[in-house]
C-alpha cells in the first residue's frame, strides 16, 4: 500500500514538472481575428497613428507575408485610398519581415496611389525592409523618409 502511494506521488510530481516545462497552449498558433473581415491579424497590426501636413500615416508592426497578413495590409491601404486620400504614408519601422508577396503589394499600392493622383510614402523602414527594397530595385521608386519630421519638412517645401 505504501509503495503505491509513493509511486502515485512520484507520478504527480513528474506530471507537475512536465506542465511547467510545456507551454500552456501547444496546439496551432492562437489566432486573433478581425471580427468584421474574419482575417487573421496575429502577425500584423496597422494603426492610423498620426498625420503630418494632412498626410495620414499608417503605423505597421509585425510581418507582411503571404496569406492573411498581406490581405489585411492591402485592405487597410485600399481603405485609405477609398476615403479620398490617395496620398498617405506607411511607417514601416515595426515591420520585422516582408516577403515577395508583401513587396508586390507595396509596389501595387504605389502604382494605384499614383494613378489616382496621390503617392505612397515610406517612413523609417526597418533595415530588413530597406534591404529587400534595395535588392528588388524598388528603393528608388518610393519616397523614403527616415522620420515623420523629415516627411513634414518635405511636405512643407513641396506643396
Amino acid at each position: 500500500m505504501e509503495r503505491r502511494k509513493q509511486q502515485r506521488r512520484k507520478g504527480q510530481r513528474r506530471a507537475a514538472r512536465d506542465r511547467r516545462l510545456r507551454p500552456a497552449y501547444s496546439g496551432p498558433e492562437h489566432r486573433v481575428a478581425d471580427r468584421r473581415s474574419g482575417l487573421d491579424r496575429r502577425k500584423l497590426d496597422m494603426i492610423v497613428d498620426y498625420q503630418v501636413q494632412s498626410i495620414p500615416i499608417l503605423r505597421c508592426s509585425g510581418r507582411i507575408t503571404i496569406g492573411d497578413t498581406v490581405t489585411y495590409f492591402s485592405s487597410k491601404c485600399l481603405e485609405m485610398m477609398q476615403r479620398g486620400r490617395p496620398t498617405f504614408a506607411l511607417d514601416l519601422s515595426g515591420i520585422n519581415h516582408i516577403d515577395s508577396t508583401g513587396i508586390g503589394r507595396l509596389a501595387s499600392h504605389l502604382t494605384s496611389a499614383r494613378t489616382r493622383g496621390g503617392d505612397l510614402k515610406l517612413v523609417s523602414p526597418s533595415r530588413k525592409v530597406e534591404s529587400v527594397l534595395r535588392t528588388t530595385c524598388l528603393y528608388d521608386l518610393f519616397h523614403i523618409f527616415s522620420s515623420a519630421q523629415e516627411l513634414a519638412e518635405f511636405s512643407t517645401v513641396h506643396r
